[in-house]
């Protein structure tokens, strides 16, 4: 039985195989296409997951600048953030790979079969990842809000670093075993040339449950907190309302707790943010993917090629713009990236503008002598408009005070 690679499926998610008379009408609907819509329509989406990538790592990279220790929340963030690249990598070599190289360019490629469905297990993976790491995320603020005083013991560095461990070795773990159990099939057939499971009913009915079983569980546990919440704000009002009568130990242990729980709804809020997101942009593609298949009640045969090419690029523009988002609401919610994106962002420009001006105007020369070491320091300082920055020599401070590098220009030489 030959096998094909379908251009760009729903989520890009699958390598849907087709009988040899089949495989000839679709390269007939896609030679009378000749290719120009996966010459033009994708590269696009790569682009733009390129971008996913590199926005995505630059949260990560960010972890430098934040103060330690870091928090359960922030640490799981940032491992979403992780997953989130690691997906957008995923999905663009999937494009390249499925769509633009055989379809594109007309360039078919040998002996890559194996390499295809290695390719597979890590997208599929990858998108259980994303929502185990949500689900995660709904665990932390359940457990930080219905016991607040013992948060911190149960969620340690050590509990919390085995918990994102598992998040990311058991997806994975689990396709790549089932790629191997399925019987003349998958990574059983020669050459891995046969995945034709990937489009029957019974594989997609499982991958959806694990994707719809933890988002109703996550469901459940927001409308609890939501429902703590409530109260907590009810019995708050109570307490403004008695004023001065309660006193001591009591309105302190209030006040500290409403601190806590502020801090706990704010965190939610921002989960649910990023929860928003992944309905958004994955939930057409899982149901599509779910819905339509070889064995399926719904089926695609009768649908152009053009509308096939277009609902499919939606499906992935929209996965694609998930994980691009998702660091965008970390920097505008999340405090501690905020800062530390600012913190890195200052010294990166500094080290640059400092390595410029070394390479350009030879400071490196004014170091012979203690008079010439003062005016170095001072023309340094002169440097940087708008930035303080302080330095520490021989135990006296320096601050440099945001003066205009071009109007001192002259006195540096």
């Amino acid at each position: 039985m030959k096998s094909m690679s379908m251009s760009i499926d729903s989520t890009n998610m699958i390598i849907i195989n087709e009988s040899a008379a089949q495989s000839a009408n679709i390269s007939n609907q896609i030679d009378n296409v000749d290719g120009v819509l996966y010459l033009y329509g994708t590269p696009p989406l790569i682009l733009f997951c390129v971008i996913s990538i590199a926005v995505n790592i630059k949260v990560l990279i960010s972890v430098f600048w934040i103060r330690r220790p870091l928090s359960p929340t922030l640490y799981i963030s940032l491992s979403l953030a992780g997953a989130d690249a690691f997906s957008s990598s995923a999905l663009g070599i999937g494009l390249i790979m499925n769509s633009f190289i055989p379809n594109g360019l007309g360039i078919k490629l040998k002996g890559v079969d194996c390499f295809l469905l290695v390719l597979e297990v890590v997208r599929l993976g990858g998108v259980i990842i994303t929502v185990f790491h949500l689900m995660a995320l709904a665990a932390n603020h359940y457990l930080g809000i219905l016991k607040p005083l013992h948060y911190l013991s149960i969620l340690t560095y050590r509990n919390t670093t085995i918990l994102l461990v598992l998040l990311w070795v058991l997806p994975i773990s689990f396709f790549a075993v089932y790629f191997n159990l399925v019987e003349d099939d998958g990574f059983q057939s020669e050459e891995c040339k046969k995945s034709v499971f990937l489009s029957h009913k019974q594989f997609r009915m499982l991958f959806s449950s694990l994707f719809f079983g933890p988002f109703g569980l996550m469901v459940c546990i927001y409308v609890h907190i939501f429902c703590i919440v409530q109260k907590h704000q009810a019995m708050r009002l109570r307490f403004c309302r008695a004023g001065s009568s309660i006193r001591g130990k009591t309105a302190e242990a209030m006040r500290s707790n409403s601190r806590q729980m502020a801090q706990n709804v704010k965190a939610v809020h921002t989960t649910l943010y990023i929860l928003g997101s992944f309905v958004i942009g994955w939930m057409p593609g899982v149901i599509v993917y779910m819905l339509f298949c070889d064995d399926c009640i719904l089926q695609l045969n009768g649908v152009s090629m053009h509308t096939k090419f277009f609902i499919y690029a939606v499906i992935n523009g929209l996965i694609i713009l998930k994980t691009l988002v998702n660091p965008i609401i970390y920097a505008a919610r999340m405090h501690e990236i905020k800062i530390a994106t600012k913190r890195m962002h200052n010294a990166f420009c500094e080290w640059t503008t400092l390595t410029n001006f070394t390479t350009n105007r030879g400071i490196s020369r004014m170091y012979n002598s203690d008079e010439s070491k003062s005016q170095s320091r001072t023309a340094t300082c002169r440097l940087f408009h708008n930035i303080s920055i302080r330095k520490t020599r021989n135990g006296n401070t320096y601050v440099c005070a945001g003066y205009n590098a071009h109007e001192y220009g002259n006195t540096l030489v």
